[in-house]
């Protein structure tokens, strides 16, 4: 029998950051992980869903089984209350876990700013059945109206990779027209303006019309007002416009606001509540960092780290996170190569994204037993199928692959 000496350990939500604190601890530790959602979503993939180029099963994986094999215990169950003082936390079904020292890891929920009808009628992209939803709205549009028009709000990193995935599947229907409406005067924002300037040109000849340095005041179920009284026809409206913080950030005390982030110093220790850590896109660092998957698997590494240290007293350590490059798709179009103020373009990096998927997919989920041998094998034959294969078919796109374009800066 195991014996727990070195504390308990709350681990709240258990997706990128979660899970890689999770991992990080040993069965020294009496570690419970709670999330509502039974399934890890490869979120920086979800946009695939939209065009049917990823279907739902590729990229989800059972959190149970990857906690089980860790040693811990997983509860699915919505954490409603987090009390740091009283060391405890409460589920939605009345539950109390108590802790030691708690891991905050609960990232955003949806942002519509407040602006009238985004919430009833823009479709959001923040879970696999989000995506798995807007792909089948998308379908039955195209198919029984010819002639439509699909709204993109937000010009950031998610809308622009929606937008590649719509004109994927659906630029060669004629009856289409696609509008994406961003608040900032160029795509990207923290981005190379070089690639605002690439996806202009790259898609002049298509159905699509940027509606940039312009504010939503109002969307309804046809249409879509803009700031400057500009009225878009919107059979769909894709809604990309952020994240906003979760509201337990705010119950517990670990935000200044109900819309702040957690406050936290550079060893992602709460600013207020020396028993907690956060990790992942709810942490307000000192010096921000992308809400980026490689950047959240870091802090959920550092958090459990320090964790460990706060348990037996020792210092704690600041957290380190290098920079790194960035791929950015546009569908079947081009990819991007993002490296600081470097970036570079071309179709081949499409190659790349995809072993970054399966790579991450696998070492989440090793395939040690038949279940996860099973979903790696689904994985592999998906991504040979739907990107190697029509290379193979279509000769005279293979010569594009192997061309690299450093974008002016």
């Amino acid at each position: 029998m195991t014996t727990h000496q070195a504390g308990e350990v709350l681990i709240i939500g258990a997706n990128f950051a979660g899970l890689a604190a999770a991992g990080s601890f040993s069965s020294a530790h009496k570690v419970t992980v709670v999330d509502a959602s039974p399934y890890l979503e490869f979120l920086p993939n979800i946009h695939e869903l939209i065009s049917g180029f990823k279907s739902p099963e590729l990229l989800r994986t059972p959190k149970k089984r990857l906690i089980d094999r860790m040693g811990h215990s997983f509860l699915e169950e919505k954490v409603i209350e987090l009390d740091p003082g009283g060391c405890r936390a409460i589920t939605e079904s009345g539950k109390t876990l108590n802790f030691d020292v708690c891991i905050v890891a609960i990232g955003g929920v949806n942002d519509t700013y407040g602006i009238p009808g985004a919430a009833e009628h823009g479709l959001p992209l923040k879970s696999v059945a989000d995506g798995r939803e807007i792909y089948n709205r998308l379908s039955a549009l195209v198919q029984d109206k010819p002639e439509c028009s699909v709204v993109i709000v937000g010009g950031g990193l998610e809308g622009v990779e929606s937008l590649g995935e719509v004109l994927r599947r659906y630029r060669s229907n004629k009856g289409l027209r696609v509008h994406l409406v961003e608040k900032e005067t160029v795509l990207l924002i923290e981005e190379p303006k070089a690639l605002d300037r690439e996806i202009r040109k790259r898609l002049r000849k298509l159905p699509v019309t940027f509606h940039t340095g312009q504010r939503v005041v109002e969307v309804e179920k046809d249409k879509l007002t803009l700031a400057s009284g500009e009225v878009l026809p919107a059979d769909l409206t894709i809604w990309t416009g952020g994240a906003a913080p979760n509201p337990l950030l705010a119950q517990a005390g670990l935000a200044s606001g109900p819309n702040r982030w957690a406050m936290v110093n550079k060893s992602l220790q709460s600013e207020v509540h020396e028993n907690i850590f956060v990790a992942g896109d709810a942490a307000e660092l000192p010096r921000p960092l992308a809400k980026q998957a490689y950047y959240a698997l870091d802090m959920g590494r550092c958090a459990a780290a320090n964790a460990r240290r706060r348990l037996r007293g020792k210092t704690l350590q600041p957290l380190c996170a290098l920079p790194r490059p960035s791929l950015i798709a546009l569908g079947d179009l081009d990819t991007y190569l993002v490296f600081g103020r470097l970036a570079v373009a071309g179709k081949g990096l499409a190659g790349l994204k995809e072993v970054i998927f399966q790579y991450n997919m696998s070492k989440q989920d090793p395939p040690l037993a038949w279940p996860s041998l099973f979903e790696l094998q689904e994985r592999l034959w998906s991504g040979f199928s739907n990107l190697i294969l029509p290379r193979i078919f279509s000769p005279f796109s293979i010569p594009e692959l192997g061309v690299v374009r450093l974008l002016s800066l």
